[in-house]
């Protein structure tokens, strides 16, 4: 997850929080920001961006097929979400 401008290019001092949710079948593993000097947890589903940038792991849920959505949220900014399809096969 990036935050950015209007124009798309990444606001290197953003340090927003970000929460992550996800529906259908995955879950998310953990969080993390790059900040080697962040005490957050890498469990938790809301992280504060490090120079604009923010990540969540999703994993699918063993045995189940679908379409996976994980949405990004922080107050004063757009939500932002992504999409996974998980089909047979997949671990």
């Amino acid at each position: 997850m990036r935050v950015t401008d209007a124009n798309g290019r990444t606001i290197p001092r953003a340090n927003n929080s970000i929460r992550f949710d996800i529906e259908g079948p995955g879950e998310i593993v953990a969080t993390d920001n790059g900040d080697a000097t962040s005490f957050e947890s890498f469990q938790a589903r809301e992280r504060k961006a490090f120079n604009g940038l923010c990540l969540v792991i999703v994993r699918a849920k063993r045995g189940h097929t679908g379409r996976i959505a994980v949405v990004a949220s922080s107050e004063g900014l757009q939500d932002a979400a992504t999409f996974i399809t998980v089909g047979r096969g997949s671990p």
